[in-house]
């Protein structure tokens, strides 16, 4: 999970924040698409502030218990009181996965608090959500091109297009809950989790037939890989259109791949 596009007055906001040293959160968004709204078990997430970690970002890397630890260089991030595996830290940004229990039903409402250093921020509300689907793309912006891969290997892209019957793996989060269940800060093993939901794939309108959807091997959970077969009939070019669905919920418009 990278960095992620926010609008200019979330931008501003951010700049005033730095100014101080004051541990605070303004904000929490999708890893994937930068949508700022409910959150659902498993999302890999940032969060938004002030004072929230060391200056220079700080990456995480699995502990010796074999999964990402809750703490990772002074910071720690609580959802309901349950510690969240850490992705990065920083001052202003932190990524982290949101746990599997601390989201059991819809529609209510999530307390988010970061720690630092001996000091807590006051808690953000969050509505929350069985699922919150978001695709990563190559810039971490949310729009634009996907970060997918072609069957052969490559990266996709207008320079490595893939071709009609070949199967594009692409990334998302936001899944909700799996089988077997999430387990916090674990790289994804064998059997691999998979969603409880079946993910549906469109691309460039058209259905697209999922061969897999589930963890990827040897990342966190909360990062699912998909992989589909791109369709006959679709439009070709540089920026096809790409939808991932769980029940009722898509992932954010606007993602595209390369198809020749």
């Amino acid at each position: 999970a990278g960095h992620l596009y926010v609008s200019d007055s979330y931008n501003q906001a951010i700049r005033l924040l730095q100014a101080g040293s004051t541990l605070s959160i303004i904000g929490i968004a999708n890893a994937a698409s930068g949508v700022v709204g409910s959150i659902s078990p498993g999302e890999i997430v940032v969060v938004y502030g002030s004072g929230m970690g060391p200056a220079q970002l700080t990456a995480a890397s699995v502990a010796s218990s074999g999964l990402y630890a809750s703490e990772l260089a002074g910071t720690s991030v609580s959802f309901n009181g349950i510690p969240a595996p850490i992705i990065y830290t920083s001052a202003t940004q932190v990524a982290a996965v949101v746990p599997y229990a601390s989201i059991t039903y819809c529609c209510g409402f999530v307390r988010v608090a970061v720690a630092y250093q001996g000091k807590t921020s006051g808690a953000l509300s969050l509505s929350n959500a069985l699922w919150a689907l978001g695709v990563f793309t190559l810039d971490s912006s949310g729009k634009g091109q996907a970060a997918a891969v072609n069957q052969d290997g490559s990266i996709n892209g207008a320079n490595a297009p893939a071709k009609i019957g070949d199967v594009i793996t692409l990334f998302a989060t936001g899944e909700g809950q799996t089988s077997p269940t999430g387990v916090d800060g674990k790289p994804a093993s064998s059997p691999l989790p998979q969603p409880q939901y079946r993910i549906t794939v469109t691309i460039g309108g058209i259905n697209a037939t999922v061969q897999y959807s589930g963890g990827a091997p040897g990342e966190i959970a909360g990062l699912m890989q998909v992989n589909a077969t791109i369709p006959s009939g679709i439009r070709t070019g540089n920026a096809v259109p790409v939808l991932l669905t769980v029940s009722n919920v898509s992932s954010e418009p606007g993602v595209t791949i390369a198809v020749r």
